[in-house]
């Protein structure tokens, strides 16, 4: 009872210092709860994405990768199945395969085509030296060849890109595959750094793809998009030139397959296993194969994305019928404008920003200035260091006052004998 009659007695003698303190207490509980949020966007900061355009000198020309349709040669899978195969992915294919004899990855050789059987002619801006050519072997395209160019363009019109005319060695006279659009050539275009996989590009949303019928003359026009991402606590990006997300999510893909049938097929390049070497084995893994190549779903893979990339669409300019006695086709790639649309992702939060909402809320709810902030710490290290402080200063004025002593004490035997001195000199005369 006397605890809450003094309290009571000590509201009514000054409420309006309750009033403060209580007003006094939510603003503390306000600040602080702003000031958590502060350092929670400094820690980690918001991001803001930004588009503009922009007029380069040069622009980067894409990649682009052109596999065969019909990927396989007839005459090689007839003589090796008697006529029961016509893609290794049905397993008439692999039953009577003369495992030990002829390996895997000979055969894959030679049931595919090669540049020299596709390529009449390529170019960029009319020279092929302008352009890098590699070949990669896959399971359902069969062997693709990319074409890369290894200096910016300069200029910008048809005359300049690429051209490409293809040779196909289907007879023109079955027209019946040519109008389904069962014969021809897949067409992929896609960024220079990137390695053609035929798993993660049809899903990736950075490629673009076309196809090109046998007899035909098409020209497609480029667009680019360049994005810039930032890499942040919960996302990291990669910002190394060589890095290939599409590369990494595919080699995943076939280390696991291959692990769970402890053997690799001849186009998972860089595995480790051993190659299949039974019909059982080699069915098994084509069909879990073709489970991932089919499904729409996104592989578990731990591949970061690419800081920078860029995204190319394309426009149809001209698609028309080539004429031509054998069956060809004739392929142009081409800008029409070097305006490249850039998105950039940037942090929407730095340490200005950070010091400016400190004391932005410092200022408005507590009315803390500068000076008063320093006064407040003043206050705070007298308080805890007061005791200190005064000890330190104890011990020098007792410094100071023993100095005092003995000076004073040197004075007065000082004068002591300036008397003496004088007195015998008296006395002598």
């Amino acid at each position: 009872m006397g605890y809450w009659s003094e309290t009571r007695a000590w509201i009514f003698r000054d409420p309006a210092k309750l009033i403060r303190y209580g007003v006094l207490f939510a603003c503390c509980i306000v600040v602080i709860v702003q000031l958590y949020e502060c350092f929670a966007k400094l820690y980690n900061p918001p991001i803001s994405t930004h588009s503009y355009y922009n007029l380069n000198d040069t622009i980067e020309m894409p990649a682009v990768t052109i596999c065969r349709e019909p990927a396989y040669r007839e005459d090689v899978l007839t003589n090796l199945s008697g006529g029961m195969c016509s893609h290794p992915k049905y397993a008439t294919c692999w039953i009577d395969y003369p495992f030990g004899e002829i390996p895997l990855e000979e055969f894959f050789e030679n049931s595919t085509y090669d540049m020299a059987d596709t390529f009449i002619y390529y170019g960029l801006n009319g020279h092929v030296n302008n352009l890098e050519s590699s070949s990669s072997m896959h399971f359902y395209m069969g062997r693709c060849t990319t074409l890369r160019p290894k200096e910016p363009s300069k200029r910008v019109s048809k005359s300049v890109g690429y051209s490409i005319l293809l040779e196909h060695t289907t007879s023109v006279t079955s027209t019946s595959d040519i109008d389904t659009g069962s014969v021809g050539w897949h067409v992929f275009i896609h960024e220079k750094k990137e390695n053609f996989t035929e798993i993660n590009m049809r899903g990736s949303g950075r490629v673009e793809y076309v196809f090109v019928n046998v007899n035909e003359e098409i020209e497609i026009k480029l667009q680019s998009q360049f994005f810039s991402n930032v890499q942040t606590r919960d996302e990291a990006c990669s910002s190394e030139e060589s890095y290939s997300d599409l590369k990494c999510g595919e080699h995943c893909i076939w280390q696991d397959l291959s692990d769970n049938m402890h053997c690799s097929g001849p186009w998972m390049h860089d595995i480790a296993n051993e190659p299949c070497n039974d019909s059982v084995s080699m069915r098994r893994l084509i069909s879990d194969y073709k489970l991932v190549y089919e499904s729409e779903d996104d592989y578990d893979c731990n591949c970061i994305q690419p800081c920078q990339s860029r995204i190319y669409t394309t426009f149809i300019q001209s698609r028309k019928t080539w004429n031509q006695p054998e069956p060809r086709s004739l392929i142009y790639i081409y800008y029409t404008t070097k305006l490249i649309s850039m998105i950039e992702e940037r942090p929407s939060y730095d340490t200005t920003q950070f010091i400016a909402d400190v004391g932005g809320s410092l200022g408005f709810l507590l009315g803390l200035s500068v000076l008063g902030l320093i006064g407040i710490l003043e206050h705070l290290t007298l308080f805890f260091c007061g005791g200190f402080i005064k000890k330190m200063q104890q011990k020098e004025k007792r410094k100071t006052a023993n100095s005092e002593d003995g000076h004073s004490q040197t004075s007065d035997e000082t004068v002591d004998i300036a008397i003496v001195y004088k007195e015998k000199k008296k006395t002598r005369y």
